[in-house]
């Protein structure tokens, strides 16, 4: 590799410890400063590396036509260092790099290179658009299809002109990964049928006998393992029978696997896989839910505390997921005997995510975490969802839970100003008829907006990888999936009683007040009964947001007077005027500068509280 590259990884590295962090600290002040001086690194390592990358890596794609034999090979084995499995560095760089060796070997018609580099492209989608998972919205699904569908094409017109195995193994891949492309109960037929035709291939003895040093039985068992994926649809009550029956087939193919290598290995058999085969046992059966659920728990303690690898992981945080998703089968008025285990199983999970360090599998924690969130069940006693936020986010993205605690405290300042300068502005929320009721319920207004604030960027939960890792801008396939974070967050919140009336506001803080701009197009916060907090909230993450850097490696800070200037500047078309009017007193401007100030302090000190006791809950 190039020296460029050798440093662009190094920087990758330092960006991903600079998440760890731990609560040991002499207090909330020193862990604040940690804090901080991890933000100035990485914002630092982003200025270098996005140096490094413009001056060397871009122009090289952009005439990547060009390139000699020598280069294209440095960049194939550079895009194998940001992306290898489960250790996923820079995800968004491999798929550029793959994109424009795409671009050679088809302009160049270098057949087998094209094979490879679509197989490789479709992978770079694949891992970007997980970041949505296990939300069904889809943003390169189609696109990533047709990269497998391109590459498995060959088998039919050029397989047996082929004569490097590698190749042909890249073709059954790619067929394989078809299936990746089908989301969604509508889709199941077409992912069974995706996988069912590579199947049938794979274990075709004539396919096999052409190239006998290609691993088919490795192949064969990840298209079960692929099948049994399907269990969600078995979890949603959508199955047909040909789904059910294939789905159940693959569960007995891969316990059976499991079985035979826990013996000759001598160890216990891989979580996940323990829940697939009882999954399938009570989704054909065999085992009650009540039996069911008390496997699910008991998988859920399999594990010690300490234990960070990959079926730790499974037992901490994806367990407690899916145990909730089974308890919504239960008749409603039996479901609040679980409250006692789910709470439990939440606690273990809170005090095991403050605690794991960042690793190569990151991307597969945050999957299993947003899991939890969507498969959520309020209970009585149990956890409140939105602590289970709040703890999400304090103990996996801290930065992020700072910059809410300051947003609440800031829209709640701005509310209680609104009901005294414009309550009629404040009509509707929280059923408030008129603005003598919004005058009289100003204190729970105010915590109305506060708690608001603590939420509005729940869908922030999808993008923590893709903005914390790279030490680079974002590109444009980036951008496109961080602004589905506010249809994220609504989704999210929209699903509980106790955070619903929350989901608006994260669907449309990003919405200019004249609806002309900003983003989701399509949202309209005018036709929303909180619109008067959509637009409050709006403000208090512009201020928050453009005043404080830390956490956000690619926008300088503004002085305060900066931003004040540019809401006044977008009053009436960015942002609503009456909210913007509640600043043009010198005498309030102070006030709240000197208070955002102090909630610096008071938001890490909050942080810091909730940190500890996470790391000690029981």
């Amino acid at each position: 590799m190039r020296p460029y590259q050798e440093e662009y990884l190094t920087l990758l590295a330092g960006m991903a410890r600079q998440g760890d962090l731990t609560v040991d600290q002499e207090g909330p002040e020193a862990f604040m400063e940690t804090v901080r001086q991890s933000s100035r690194a990485a914002r630092e390592a982003v200025e270098r590396g996005t140096q490094l990358l413009r001056e060397n890596l871009f122009p090289m794609l952009d005439d990547i036509l060009s390139a000699s034999r020598e280069e294209l090979e440095d960049l194939q084995q550079f895009a194998g260092e940001l992306m290898a499995g489960t250790d996923q560095k820079d995800v968004g760089l491999h798929y550029r790099i793959h994109q424009a060796l795409t671009d050679y070997a088809r302009h160049g018609k270098h057949r087998d290179m094209l094979i490879r580099e679509l197989y490789l492209v479709g992978m770079s989608l694949y891992n970007m658009e997980t970041n949505l998972s296990p939300n069904k919205l889809r943003l390169y699904a189609a696109r990533m299809r047709m990269s497998f569908v391109e590459s498995a094409g060959y088998f039919e017109t050029d397989y047996d002109d082929i004569t490097d195995p590698e190749i042909r193994g890249y073709i059954h891949r790619s067929m394989g990964n078809i299936a990746l492309g089908y989301e969604g109960n509508e889709a199941a037929k077409l992912k069974l049928a995706a996988i069912q035709r590579s199947l049938g291939i794979l274990t075709d003895p004539d396919i096999q006998a052409k190239t006998p040093s290609l691993p088919w039985d490795r192949y064969i068992y990840m298209s079960h393992q692929e099948r049994t994926t399907m269990l969600s649809y078995l979890r949603s009550g959508h199955a047909e029978p040909e789904v059910f029956a294939q789905v159940l087939e693959s569960t007995q193919i891969i316990q059976e696997r499991q079985l035979r290598q826990a013996r000759e290995r001598g160890e216990p058999l891989q979580p996940r896989w323990q829940y697939a085969y009882y999954a399938a046992r009570y989704h054909c059966g065999a085992m009650l839910l009540t039996e069911f659920l008390d496997t699910l728990y008991a998988l859920s303690t399999a594990r010690p505390d300490d234990d960070f690898g990959p079926q730790g992981m499974f037992c901490h945080v994806s367990v407690p997921a899916l145990y909730m998703e089974y308890c919504k089968k239960l008749p409603a008025a039996q479901q609040p005997r679980h409250a006692g285990r789910v709470d439990r199983m939440l606690r273990r999970m809170c005090r095991w995510l403050v605690r794991a360090p960042n690793s190569d599998s990151n991307a597969l924690m945050m999957f299993y975490t947003r899991q939890v969130l969507y498969a959520y069940l309020e209970l009585p006693g149990c956890m409140t969802f939105f602590d289970v936020m709040q703890n999400v986010f304090a103990a996996r993205h801290p930065t992020s839970y700072a910059k809410m605690w300051r947003a609440g405290r800031t829209a709640e300042t701005l509310c209680r100003w609104a009901t005294e300068d414009c309550p009629e502005k404040l009509v509707g929320l929280l059923d408030c008829a008129d603005a003598d009721q919004v005058v009289r319920r100003k204190e729970e207004l105010a915590r109305f907006a506060e708690r608001a604030g603590r939420l509005y960027d729940a869908g922030m939960i999808h993008c923590f990888d893709m903005v914390l890792l790279p030490c680079r801008g974002l590109f444009e396939e980036e951008h496109a999936l961080l602004q589905l974070h506010t249809y994220c967050g609504a989704q999210i919140l929209g699903e509980h009683p106790s955070t619903a009336m929350y989901a608006d506001i994260a669907h449309g803080h990003h919405c200019y007040f004249n609806e002309k701009g900003g983003y989701p197009m399509g949202f309209s916060p005018r036709s929303s009964p909180v619109r008067a907090m959509i637009h409050i909230i709006s403000v208090a993450d512009a201020l928050t947001a453009g005043t404080d850097h830390v956490g956000d490696h690619y926008r300088p800070a503004k002085s305060f007077e900066t931003i004040l200037g540019e809401l006044k500047e977008g009053a009436g078309s960015r942002y609503a005027p009456f909210v913007v009017s509640l600043l043009e007193s010198p005498q309030r401007q102070k006030e709240l500068k000197d208070s955002m100030e102090q909630w610096i302090l008071e938001a890490y000190q909050a942080l810091y509280r909730r940190r500890s006791e996470l790391a000690n809950m029981v």
